[in-house]
């Protein structure tokens, strides 16, 4: 009696899992994806519950993100697929600083919705894809350029800044072949290691820029000494048309 019990309950059970799919609509009738999911009316998971159940392109679709039905871009081809992109595009006529020594900008590049929706999804896996060419030289300046920074997996927030009075040209750029790490390269003395920055030649860990302060001649700057009219110490460039960070779980 007891092993019938058993097997009737376990039939009951595979039954209802089975059904599960169809349940949420996530599988029509005829046994293929149902064309709803990651819809306002379907949102899906995420965009690897899109790719794992029903192969669609990329594009946007709605997932449930804490709760909330969020319109995100999933992207389906790079790294095996189920991204979900952030970052911008199109930027050529606005981010073109290059060796720029006079102009102060500050340059949202992930916003902090972006930056919250991460971190309440509990992402563990991104990747970094730009074309911009990035390199900060040190200001002389008591408000010198600043780079606010998540590092990965866990998104840290954190400020890098060349500290103090840097007339030593230290300077920050990617590491070579990587867009996802930096380094520090010191100058006559170093100020590599300090504001945050990478040790001297060091590698930083994985990040994103999440914005970009640049400053060359905010208040607080001076001309070198002996260097009159010349701010080549003070530069910075950020040229390039698009950033994007792709997360996943």
């Amino acid at each position: 009696m007891a092993s019938t019990f058993n097997t009737c309950v376990f039939a009951v059970i595979g039954v209802v899992v089975t059904l599960l799919p169809f349940i949420h609509g996530q599988v029509d009738t005829n046994g293929g994806c149902s064309s709803s999911l990651g819809s306002p009316d379907n949102p899906a998971f995420s965009c690897q519950h899109i790719l794992d159940v029903c192969y669609k392109p990329s594009g946007y679709y709605y997932i449930a993100a804490a709760g909330v039905y969020t319109k995100v871009y999933c992207e389906m081809d790079l790294n095996g697929g189920g991204w979900v992109r952030y970052g911008k595009s199109g930027m050529g006529s606005v981010w073109h600083y290059d060796d720029e020594n006079e102009a102060e900008v500050d340059l949202e590049i992930i916003p902090p919705s972006s930056i919250k929706q991460m971190i309440e999804l509990k992402f563990t896996e991104f990747f970094v894809q730009t074309d911009v060419v990035f390199q900060m030289v040190g200001d002389d300046s008591v408000n010198p350029s600043s780079l606010t920074t998540r590092t990965r997996p866990w998104l840290e927030g954190r400020k890098v800044y060349i500290d103090g009075y840097a007339n030593d040209h230290t300077r920050l750029q990617f590491q070579s072949n990587s867009v996802e790490t930096m380094t520090c390269i010191p100058g006559s003395s170093s100020k590599c290691g300090q504001g945050g920055t990478p040790s001297a030649s060091g590698e930083s860990k994985p990040f994103f820029f999440e914005s970009v302060y640049f400053g060359p001649r905010a208040a607080g700057s001076q001309l070198p000494s002996g260097h009159s009219g010349q701010w080549f110490r003070n530069r910075y460039s950020w040229n390039g048309t698009f950033y994007f960070v792709y997360a996943r779980h």
